[in-house]
């Protein structure tokens, strides 16, 4: 191949180039004028009043459980298929994890799963959009007003999505909308932690600039307020970063759209095909994907995938395992004990495969990926 196929859209695009040397040629009052667009530009998407931008989705993960009251010790219940950032943020604020088993069809959680897992120990529930789909959100939302405990929403791809009428980044009493490649085409790094409680926001952007350090004496016995104690390593978004985020967060009705697009290419391309299980259709949602995964049929083994994934990157496609993990997997959570039980997150996990899936994708880009993609699984089959 005369050119790679990117998995996810470059950092910067040519056509992004011109605009981007616009934004850097200004002062420090420039720099936070771009970050001040890109929170109101998120926010504005998801239909809520208030934005804090943060250097990394984990950072801002971090934060939000903090300002949400998760301490050590604490339960917080989600999907057993999560991205590393969430993994790796509840280990930081050593909660325990409680995880929930995938909807076979959505890979997400869906409400009943959920009810089941809380106790009077939790003290948050999440929710992530797995590859864009936001289904089942709604219904944790009414878990969460059960037990009259927050929802944290873990956008990870799918801004721009509703369920009904509201849109993707709107149930949870803070959504985390990640801007990095791990979350599709939206941007460039970084994340933007959204809320509609005024006490919340200013508690976030306050955890963004370093916190405050806890005092050694017990204020709930005096009566006192507690100070929060919070320190995460990359609270800043470069400008650059939220410069590029703020050109694609301006063009995001048109990337949506173009990727739209791309993935009806890729399901009429590959659908039908015996070994391939394709992203399910949503009746009452609207999906804005983020990321074009297929599950291998479970004839075949992780390293089978895996061996798949190798196949296409050798011939200059991008490709990848996958963007979320099983509990068995990440590492970040081993400390907590049992990982295993979650019989359907762990085998989407070893079978999955994502595509490249970017605005910048052309027609040969996909079939040139399909056509790759079927001759390493048939290598596969005959190898075995």
């Amino acid at each position: 191949m005369s050119e790679i196929i990117t998995l996810s859209l470059p950092w910067i695009l040519p056509y992004e180039q011109a605009e981007l040397s616009e934004f850097l040629d200004g002062t420090v009052e420039t720099a936070l004028a771009i970050e001040k667009e890109l929170e109101e530009g998120v926010a504005d998407i998801v239909e809520r009043p208030f934005g804090s931008a943060f250097g990394s989705t984990q950072s801002a993960i971090e934060c939000a459980l903090t300002a949400l009251g998760v301490k050590d010790g604490d339960e917080v219940v989600l999907p057993a298929l999560s991205p590393p950032a969430l993994l790796a943020a509840i280990a930081r604020t050593r909660a325990r994890p409680l995880f929930v088993d995938s909807d076979p069809k959505s890979l997400t959680v869906r409400g009943p799963s959920a009810d089941a897992r809380c106790t009077a120990r939790t003290r948050v529930i999440i929710g992530v959009t797995v590859h864009g789909d936001p289904t089942g959100l709604n219904e944790l939302a009414g878990v969460a007003s059960k037990f009259e405990i927050p929802l944290l929403e873990v956008v990870c791809g799918g801004l721009g999505g509703r369920i009904g009428r509201d849109p993707v980044g709107r149930f949870g009493r803070v959504s985390v909308v990640g801007l990095d490649a791990a979350s599709g085409f939206i941007g460039a790094s970084g994340a933007v932690a959204c809320t509609n409680d005024d006490t919340l926001a200013a508690t976030l952007s306050l955890l963004r600039e370093g916190g405050v350090r806890r005092p050694r004496v017990d204020w709930e016995r005096l009566g006192g307020v507690r100070a929060i104690e919070h320190f995460v390593s990359d609270p800043s978004l470069p400008l650059i970063a939220a410069a590029v985020s703020v050109l694609r967060i301006r063009r995001h009705a048109q990337h949506k759209q173009r990727v739209s697009e791309i993935f009806k290419q890729y399901m009429s391309r590959l659908g039908g095909h015996s070994d391939l299980l394709l992203p399910a259709s949503c009746e009452d949602n609207t999906v804005a994907w983020s990321h074009f995964a297929v599950r291998l049929s479970d004839r075949y083994t992780r390293d089978e995938r895996d061996s798949i994934v190798h196949g296409l990157l050798r011939h200059d496609i991008g490709a990848s395992s996958a963007v979320c993990y099983a509990p068995s997997e990440a590492a970040a959570v081993a400390q907590f004990g049992v990982v295993e039980g979650f019989a359907t997150a762990e085998r989407a996990a070893h079978r999955l495969i994502t595509l490249p899936f970017h605005p910048a994708l052309n027609v040969r880009d996909v079939e040139l990926t399909c056509q790759t993609l079927e001759v390493m699984i048939q290598r596969q089959s005959i190898i075995r």
